[in-house]
């Protein structure tokens, strides 16, 4: 759980800040990183977690997010159930990054490698503290979205799929993941 934390913070603090001008030029996604960085600041001053979910729904693809964390299970999610599970995961990326994210206002981030790869970029970044962040974006609409980050070599994505998978394999049925994200 705590690799978990650590991936969901480095979302809300790889967005916190400037990028380096030198990088910025070479790197397409350079004003959605910006963007998305004032919206972060914008939710670690409001303090909430409805803020950051927010945030995170406005610059992730937090459906697709959140269906890949079901892995093996996806099958298992009733059509009825999927605005409820897709709440319920809004609602934890939102409670975690307010427990973890809401002292980061004013980093700084410095672009050191903007890659394309898979119809989408590798945007690998340093942040103030020297910590390597790398997240993966992909064009959305006239735009970007984050479709996965990686801090300290933990992906965002895989270490929901883990905890998640997890918790439907411990108690036996999605339903123990509704309670788990419920509760």
């Amino acid at each position: 759980m705590r690799l978990f934390f650590a991936a969901v913070t480095a979302i809300a603090f790889s967005f916190l800040g400037a990028i380096s001008p030198a990088r910025a030029a070479s790197c397409p996604a350079e004003g959605f990183v910006r963007g998305a960085g004032q919206a972060y600041d914008r939710a670690a001053a409001a303090g909430t977690p409805a803020a950051f979910a927010s945030a995170a729904s406005r610059f992730s693809d937090l459906r697709a997010i959140s269906f890949f964390a079901l892995g093996q299970y996806r099958k298992d999610l009733p059509k009825s159930r999927e605005a409820e599970y897709l709440d319920l995961t809004r609602q934890f990326i939102g409670n975690t990054l307010k427990r973890h994210g809401s002292g980061l206002r004013g980093g700084r981030l410095e672009i050191l490698d903007c890659e394309p790869a898979g119809g989408g970029l590798v945007v690998t970044t340093r942040s103030a503290t020297g910590k390597k962040i790398v997240f993966r974006v992909a064009r959305a609409g006239g735009g970007y979205t984050v479709k996965d980050v990686n801090m300290q070599g933990i992906w965002l994505a895989q270490q929901m799929r883990s905890k998640f998978t997890g918790t439907i394999r411990r108690t036996g049925s999605i339903d123990g993941l509704f309670d788990y994200l419920g509760g």
